[in-house]
């Protein structure tokens, strides 16, 4: 039987053999009553080559949010398509509200095999987009009938 001995992680993506440098981003937002279905809010701009590392949000009881997802469009500046609205959360019922040290893991639909996949793969793209940016967005596909505060952490890493 062989032995390997090789790098295992991609050594064509710097933030897989070398690290990278850790972005954090923290916030929150109200959420208004009677959001229509469809609604995106825009979270974040994420670099195209950033790799995510970890996605949690925490929420109040929020009436008739029982179908959010977390994905990526095109920046406002880029026409704001959607390129993957779901590729990191699908369908997830938020609600019940979530409160510190009950979050939800906001990555709970990304593939293993997609761990470490830069965000311009993620979007579905074979290159970065032309600014190099994308936005991460929560979106709903129910109608949310009561307001609430939806706070989100977010750590992504790029080459440095």
């Amino acid at each position: 039987m062989g032995v390997q001995n090789v790098y295992m992680l991609s050594s064509v993506i710097p933030t897989q053999v070398k690290g990278g440098k850790v972005i954090a981003i923290a916030g929150n937002f109200e959420t208004l009553v009677a959001d229509d279905i469809d609604v995106i809010y825009r979270l974040c701009r994420v670099p195209a080559n950033a790799v995510i590392l970890q996605m949690e949000l925490n929420c109040d009881a929020i009436a008739g949010f029982t179908d959010a997802n977390v994905g990526l469009y095109d920046t406002l500046e880029q026409g704001g398509a959607v390129k993957d609205y779901d590729c990191f959360l699908d369908g997830k019922d938020i609600s019940a509200g979530y409160a510190l040290g009950s979050e939800i893991n906001c990555l709970e639909t990304l593939p293993i095999d997609e761990i470490g996949d830069q965000m311009y793969e993620q979007a579905g793209d074979s290159a970065p987009t032309p600014n190099g940016e994308y936005d991460l967005c929560l979106t709903s596909d129910a109608e949310i009938t009561a307001a609430g505060t939806v706070a989100v952490r977010i750590l992504m890493a790029v080459s440095s």
